[in-house]
């Protein structure tokens, strides 16, 4: 598969947000990652990837249970 245009990879990150997110807005990475793999996109660490894109989603990561669990949210548009 050839490199996905930067567009189509951020059209797929907030398509992967809105179909993992619970009611809180708050999706999973294991979710997200899920999704995003069966799109074609193809990473390292998904934590990663998404710091690139930090104008689109914010990152969480919740200790208080072990491992860690990290989630995506959008970033809200001004």
């Amino acid at each position: 598969m050839s490199i996905m245009e930067k567009s189509e990879l951020e059209n797929i990150i907030i398509e992967a947000v809105d179909k993992c997110a619970d009611e809180n807005g708050w999706a999973n990475l294991a979710k997200m990652g899920a999704f995003m793999r069966k799109q074609g996109v193809k990473y390292g660490r998904l934590s990663r990837l998404l710091k690139e894109y930090d104008h689109l989603v914010e990152i969480r990561i919740d200790d208080s249970i072990q491992p860690p669990v990290a989630y995506a949210k959008r970033v809200q548009e001004s």
